[in-house]
């Protein structure tokens, strides 16, 4: 590597972090209206140190494992016969012919950042087809609950109204079904009773997801409470609803935020290298 390539690479380094630094000057700026900038207010995490907030956002948006990638995607129907070994061993292979092909051909240093994203790919594609699941059983939690209060309404007992509910298509229903399935296989009772946990309580915690595991807590606790059931599963179908609509409403006044991201990953950081690399190496060149 002579004496150019390496200026060319210093400036390309350069480049990229002005441009990050840009980035996230540019990210400081909020565009937001009405109720999503005084729930914001509220919210604001300015006293907390970088390591704070951004720690607690990984937290806050990192899944369980890869596991519960795959689990979650092949409950929705995707990738049915993939294993995790699968997705590891399709990563290598992917990363490494890429690799390959880059030593073959030598191409500019900036091509070699497609090695990890060769490599991440079929973890990328598992993940967005998980959380697209995700969010389809979070968009179908008022609806079950609603069919719940409705088979309770009508006379039906806390077993038959799950019995009932997960024949409702889509991936919270399988969950119901795989509930209801392992309660008739095992001889234990659905729901708690006494100091026995229900099942439905031990299937919905094994998908890692805080939102379902609460709903069954809370339909676990309504199965409880005899001739009230009904009313409470009423009030706890209307609860779920009102969520599903606020965090509707929150995420359309958050939208500009939304888009900060890949209009800064593919128009802004693009438009910055553009303009900074020819003056570096303008100024390199000049050494």
């Amino acid at each position: 590597m002579d004496a150019y390539q390496v200026r060319q690479i210093v400036a390309l380094v350069l480049a990229a972090l002005a441009a990050f630094f840009a980035y996230r000057m540019a990210k400081t700026i909020r565009f937001e209206r009405g109720a999503a900038a005084r729930v914001s207010g509220m919210l604001d995490g300015s006293n907390q140190s970088a390591f704070d907030r951004y720690g607690e956002q990984y937290i806050k948006t990192r899944p369980g494992s890869l596991v519960d990638h795959l689990k979650m995607a092949q409950l929705g129907g995707k990738y049915a016969d993939w294993t995790v070994g699968g997705i590891l061993a399709r990563s290598l292979v992917y990363g490494g012919a890429v690799l390959v092909y880059l030593l073959l051909t030598q191409p500019g240093p900036i091509f070699w950042l497609a090695v990890p994203i060769a490599a991440y790919y079929p973890i990328l594609r598992v993940r967005s087809a998980a959380n697209d699941t995700r969010a389809e059983i979070q968009r179908l939690m008022p609806e079950t609950a609603t069919a719940l209060a409705a088979e309770m309404s009508a006379g039906a007992s806390p077993e038959q109204a799950l019995s009932r509910a997960a024949e409702i298509p889509g991936p919270l229903g399988k969950i119901l079904k795989e509930a209801v399935s392992e309660s008739s296989r095992s001889g234990r009772p659905a729901f708690t009773s006494g100091t026995a946990e229900g099942v439905v309580l031990e299937v919905l915690a094994r998908y890692n997801l805080p939102a379902l595991l609460r709903f069954g807590v809370q339909l676990d606790q309504v199965a409880g409470k005899g001739v009230e059931g009904p009313r409470v599963m009423s009030e706890v179908a209307r609860g779920f609803a009102r969520e599903y609509r606020a965090h509707v409403q929150m995420a359309a006044a958050s939208l500009d935020n939304t888009l900060l991201m890949p209009m800064t990953v593919f128009f802004f950081a693009p438009f910055m290298v553009a303009i900074l690399l020819p003056i570096l190496l303008a100024l390199f060149s000049a050494f």
